[in-house]
Order: C-alpha cells, then structure tokens, then sequence
C-alpha cells in the first residue's frame, strides 16, 4: 500500500488554507490537532482515533466551515497509531433553529449524475455510497466514495470519506468508518 507524504497532502489541500477555530494541537506540530471546536463550541471536529484535523487546511466560509482530517501519522510526518489511509471531509453549515436531518434519496439527488451503490437512513445519519467522484478529490483514490449528513446542535453537518483506489474503506468497511466519525463527532460536540 503506497503512505500519503506529508508534502503531497499539503500541496492537495493548500488552496484551502484558512482558520481562526479553535484547536487542540499535538505537542510537535500546532497544525495538527486533535480536535477542532467551531461555532463557539457548538460542533467540535475530531476523528476517529489515529485520524487528526490539518489545521493549517481549513476553510471558513460565511456559512460553513470545510475541515479535513487524515492520518496523524500522514499528516505529521511522526510515527503513531497506524490506520487505513483516508482523506476525510466535514463540513458544518451555520446555525438553523429546527433544522432537520436531509434523506439520504437528498444526498444521492445532489450527487447526480453520480449513482448511489447504497442509500441509508439511519438513526441521526443519512448516508450514501456513491459510485463516482472519489479520484477527483483523491489522487489516486478509487472512485467509490462514501457521504453522509447529520444535525449536530441545529448545524447541518456533512461528511465525505475517500479512499485510495481499492482500499475496503471506498466499499463496505467505509459504511463502518463514516458511521464512527459520525458517532465520534456527535459525542465531542454534546452541549
């Protein structure tokens, strides 16, 4: 399996560049944390374990914030929890009173022409394994990918989860990994 270089993941996501979050970094590298708290605390950023926030990639928008998560070990260049590559997306819309979660049929819609391998309602997560469009975002990366969206304290908060080509993370493991993200984000940002 080819490892991500710290060099190449900076170059992909430089363009995004961006942030005045606030964010827990590692004790060697600042722009590597560990979690990431937006909206005054309201949604906190963190991966699953072995997974870390590059602070130094992240997009604030008016109504959004992008963040992107990868390995800690990818993204800092020093040995840790050895984990399946990923490039991970989340982005957190603004505040809605009484937003609702969208359906996963919303998410696959969106995606078009793109075709849903699986569309999932579950509870507190929509989810949908698309067929396409992973090696846009990926070098590299198997066109299989994986999206979800939930309502964490009324933000929309979507997620996207690519892999490298091949990797069970763009298949059936990927459905597991995106519902732990899920599953770790909601715990982080109780309130």
């Amino acid at each position: 399996m080819r490892a991500f270089k710290p060099i190449w993941l900076a170059a992909l996501l430089w363009p995004l560049a961006a942030c005045d979050d606030v964010g827990l970094g590692t004790a060697d590298d600042p722009n590597v944390v560990e979690a990431l708290a937006l909206y005054d605390g309201a949604v906190v950023v963190r991966g699953p374990r072995g997974y870390c926030v590059d602070a130094d990639n992240v997009r604030r928008q008016p109504s959004s914030r992008l963040v992107f998560l990868g390995s800690c070990e990818s993204l800092s260049g020093e040995p840790g929890v050895t984990v399946p590559l990923a490039l991970i997306a989340v982005n957190v819309a603004g505040k809605q009173s009484g937003r609702t979660q969208p359906a996963a049929a919303t998410i696959a819609a969106s995606a078009a022409p793109k075709k849903p391998l699986a569309a999932i309602d579950a509870d507190g997560l929509a989810l949908v394994h698309l067929d396409a469009g992973g090696e846009l975002a990926l070098p590299g990366g198997d066109p299989r990918y994986w999206r979800g969206a939930m309502v964490i304290n009324d933000h929309l908060v979507s997620l996207a989860v690519y892999a490298p080509a091949g990797s069970s993370l763009a298949g059936g493991s990927g459905r597991r990994f995106i519902t732990n993200l899920a599953r770790t984000l909601r715990s982080a940002s109780t309130q």
